[in-house]
C-alpha cells in the first residue's frame, strides 16, 4: 500500500468515526427527549442544588462576607460541572460498551467522544442560564465577552485530554471509576469554587496554579465577572497538560483497540 493510498483510508476512517460520534451523540440526545425531559432538566437542577447547598452553608454557617458570592459561586459549579460529569461518564465508557465493541469494529475513541459532545450540548445550555443570572445580578456583557469562544476551546480540550484518559484505563483498572469519584470530589474542593485561591498562602496557591481546572475556572471569572481578558500565559500550562494527555490518551487507546472488548465487563 502506498503513501497516498494509506493516506485516503486513513481520512475515511477519521471521517467515518467523526459520523459515529456525531450519530451516537445525536442519538443519545434524542432518547432523552422522547422518553423525558429529566436528562435535560438534571443538568440544570443538579448546578442549582449544588448552589444552594454551598451558598447555604458558606453564607448562614460559616458567615463568608465575600462580595457577590452567589454569582462567584454558581460560575465555579456552572464550569465544573461540564468537566466533571463528563470524565466521569467518560471512565466507563468502553466498559458500557463491550458487547456493541464486539458486533462492531469501531475505533474505541468514538464512545468518550460522543459522551464529551453530549454533555458539551447540555453545557450550552446552562452556560445560557448562567449569563442570564449575570445579566440579572449586575454583570452585562461586555467587550472581554468576545474572548469567551478561546475560553470554551480551552475547557473543551482539558475535557477532552482528562475524559480520554479515565476512559483509557478505567477497563485495566476495575475499581478506578470509584477512585475517580474520590479524586473528583477532591478536586472540587482545591479548584476554587467556593472561594477565591488569592487568599490562600502563597506556597499553597503556587501548587494549586498547576491545578488546571483552578487556572480555567479563574480566567471564565475573569471574563465574566470582571470583564478583563483573560491572561493566555495562565491558560498555557492546562493547554499544554491536557493535549499531552489527550495524545497519550489516543494513542493508547488505538494501541489497545483489539484488547478493550476482551479486558471490558
Amino acid at each position: 500500500m502506498d503513501a497516498r493510498t494509506h493516506l485516503g483510508t486513513s481520512r475515511s476512517s477519521l471521517v467515518h468515526a467523526l459520523h459515529v460520534v456525531w450519530y451516537r451523540a445525536f442519538a443519545e440526545l434524542r432518547a432523552e427527549a422522547t422518553r423525558t425531559y429529566a436528562g435535560y432538566l438534571w443538568w440544570i437542577i443538579q448546578p442549582l442544588l449544588m448552589f444552594g447547598v454551598y451558598y447555604i452553608a458558606f453564607t448562614f454557617v460559616l458567615h463568608t462576607r465575600e462580595e457577590n458570592f452567589a454569582v462567584f459561586l454558581f460560575t465555579g459549579i456552572i464550569i465544573w460541572q461540564w468537566f466533571s460529569v463528563t470524565v466521569l461518564r467518560c471512565a466507563g465508557s468502553l466498559i458500557a460498551t463491550r458487547k456493541l465493541m464486539l458486533q462492531v469494529n469501531l475505533h474505541k475513541s468514538v464512545f468518550p467522544f460522543s459522551i464529551l459532545l453530549v454533555n458539551s450540548v447540555k453545557f450550552l445550555v446552562t452556560l445560557l442560564i448562567l449569563f442570564i443570572v449575570l445579566y440579572v445580578s449586575g454583570y452585562p456583557p461586555g467587550l472581554a465577552w468576545l474572548s469567551l469562544p478561546l475560553m470554551l476551546f480551552v475547557q473543551l480540550i482539558v475535557i477532552a485530554g482528562f475524559s480520554c484518559f479515565s476512559a483509557m484505563i478505567s477497563p485495566f483498572v476495575p475499581d478506578f471509576q470509584h477512585i475517580l469519584a474520590t479524586i473528583l470530589q477532591l478536586a472540587f474542593f482545591v479548584s476554587g469554587i467556593i472561594y477565591d485561591l488569592s487568599v490562600l498562602p502563597e506556597k499553597y496557591r503556587s501548587i494549586l496554579s498547576w491545578n488546571p481546572m483552578s487556572i480555567v475556572i479563574s480566567q471564565f471569572r475573569r471574563v465574566l465577572l470582571h470583564n478583563e481578558f483573560p491572561q493566555i500565559s495562565e491558560l498555557v500550562i492546562p493547554l499544554l497538560l491536557s493535549v499531552f494527555l489527550l495524545g497519550l490518551s489516543l494513542g493508547l487507546i488505538h494501541r489497545f483497540d483489539k484488547l478493550y472488548p476482551k479486558l471490558s465487563s
